[in-house]
């Protein structure tokens, strides 16, 4: 019944935001009123980002160089807590709740179960579930682009809708990377990892920061040649700068295999896992961590914490084996409710923005609604920390769902990508298709179409755009001509290996560098 419940707020919540499917479509001339609307469109957002600037260097006092406050700000004349801190509070203790009761099953398997195997049907859906995250990391950055070139074209003044989607397709896209790269960091911290840690992992970072940036921007973009070599040869190696240039999942990866080896293998699992989630708790009210004295990856790191020590304790090679995956129409069904979790039930139950895991608590759109002055009571900021962890208790069923309820566990035409998304992180926006293709569309002129309908349509037509970048960025082609940089060979004269037994050796290659690591499934 409670459930029922949600259900109907959410549809109510719904049909008040005009989601109509059935609105027939509507061509408008472009023109003046095209244009009129990108004006408006940019005053808006520049008003709104000037006001919260202006709002937070007079009213908050001390901000960092992003113009956020450094301390959680406030209303000292309210006292009580607010409903939003009430309603996280709960949803924070029916997760911990949860998790409890998973753990006391999880600990009655026998041991060997709880290891990753090298069970094939495993590996394959390691793979799987890669690609898919990857696939929606192209599709998410695409929803961003969307709003800026499209909202008045073909997608005419859908702005809030493709915002919903994408603020849906965050329930799943980061902390399905995130909790994979737990998984694959399962194991103890051997010579071997070490060594394929640093080979195909730490310094593919470097070479991204310091070489292949460079080279983009002058092959793919409008810098100059002379000065991307230029920046190649004169680079700056000051912490902030590789932090701050660095893409966040990158850095985050770097840091969290790093402590892995150095602090969460020393201890009890569950004590690791206690200790990385009241760290990211805690971490949120971290000032200026966002901005340039920090580098924007260390706040990714932290906030996304809790995902990665998710996937570090999960038994996945039992849950695999335990759980057994629905038929085709089985799968489609649990994806169809995952969406609805995600796009109705999520947004009707909280009608508030969560803490993003991009930084602390006051960047993103939480802390844009934070800023504002009379939103926060003393106690709202001293158990701002619940919203995190609901936000994690939110995420983690839907993530868990696609994992083992949707994604294939056998090999496909496209498993293969799995083990080369390294190279679709990072060149998806180096190579600036995006940018490519709303200039090209530009070109040819797209009309104004209105409809809820069309518009479902024209964001569904761009899932195979997306994939088809996917499969280029994979493909051995595309691979052959950087694998130099980010799945390079020539590191190996640096790490002489000693003679190891053959079952050492494959338990060591199961390594997460977003399978960088050139393995052929």
């Amino acid at each position: 019944m409670p459930w029922l419940a949600v259900l109907v707020v959410a549809a109510a919540n719904a049909a008040k935001q005009g989601v109509c499917l059935l609105q027939s479509p509507v061509f408008l001339p472009r023109g003046a009123s095209h244009e009129a609307a990108l004006i408006h469109e940019d005053e808006a957002t520049i008003t709104e980002w000037v006001t919260i600037h202006e709002m937070s260097n007079s009213t908050h006092g001390e901000v960092d160089t992003l113009g956020l406050p450094m301390e959680m700000p406030f209303d000292s004349s309210k006292s009580g807590i607010s409903t939003e801190t009430v309603i996280c509070g709960v949803t924070a203790i029916f997760g911990v709740a949860l998790a409890t009761m998973l753990w006391h099953e999880w600990g009655k398997l026998p041991k060997h179960q709880t290891a990753l195997s090298r069970d094939s049907g495993r590996l394959f859906l390691l793979d799987n579930v890669k690609w898919f995250a990857q696939l929606l990391v192209i599709y998410g950055h695409l929803l961003g682009m969307l709003n800026i070139w499209d909202t008045s074209t073909w997608l005419y003044q859908e702005e809030d809708f493709i915002r919903m989607v994408k603020d849906a397709l965050e329930v799943v896209l980061n902390p399905l990377f995130c909790v994979i790269s737990g998984v694959l960091s399962q194991g103890a911290p051997t010579e071997g990892r070490l060594r394929r840690y640093v080979q195909f992992l730490v310094i593919p970072t470097i070479m991204v920061v310091y070489v292949v940036r460079p080279l983009c921007s002058g092959i793919f973009r409008d810098r100059p040649m002379d000065k991307a070599i230029q920046k190649i040869l004169s680079p700056d190696i000051t912490p902030t700068y590789f932090s701050t240039d660095c893409p966040w999942y990158l850095f985050a990866l770097v840091l969290w295999r790093a402590s892995v080896y150095l602090f969460w293998s020393q201890m009890k699992t569950e004590v690791a896992f206690v200790t990385m989630v009241g760290a990211s708790c805690a971490a949120g009210y971290l000032g200026g961590i966002n901005a340039d004295q920090w580098g924007g990856g260390w706040g990714a790191t932290l906030g996304y914490l809790p995902y990665f020590a998710a996937g570090y304790v999960m038994p996945f090679g039992a849950l695999a084996e335990r759980i057994q995956k629905p038929g085709l129409l089985g799968s489609v069904g649990v994806a169809a409710g995952v969406w609805i979790y995600a796009f109705f039930i999520v947004p009707a139950v909280f009608g508030f923005s969560l803490p993003d895991g991009h930084g602390n608590y006051v960047c993103c759109d939480s802390g844009r609604e934070m800023v504002l002055p009379g939103k926060l009571t003393p106690l709202d900021v001293t158990f701002y920390w619940l919203r995190r962890l609901a936000q994690f208790a939110v995420d983690m069923p839907a993530v868990l769902a696609v994992i083992f309820m949707v994604l294939p566990r056998d090999e496909t035409p496209i498993t293969y990508m799995g083990a080369h998304t390294l190279y679709s992180y990072i060149f998806h926006m180096l190579v600036g298709f995006h940018s490519q293709r709303a200039l090209l569309l530009q070109w040819f002129g797209m009309p104004v179409i209105q409809g809820r309908i069309w518009h479902i349509l024209i964001l569904l037509l761009h899932i195979p755009y997306c994939l088809a970048i996917l499969c280029f960025l994979t493909s051995s082609y595309w691979r052959a001509i950087w694998s130099w940089a980010i799945s390079p060979q020539w590191p190996a004269v640096l790490f002489p290996q000693k003679p190891e037994t053959k079952a050492a050796s494959q338990g060591e290659k199961i390594v997460d560098t977003l399978a960088a690591e050139p393995r052929q499934p």
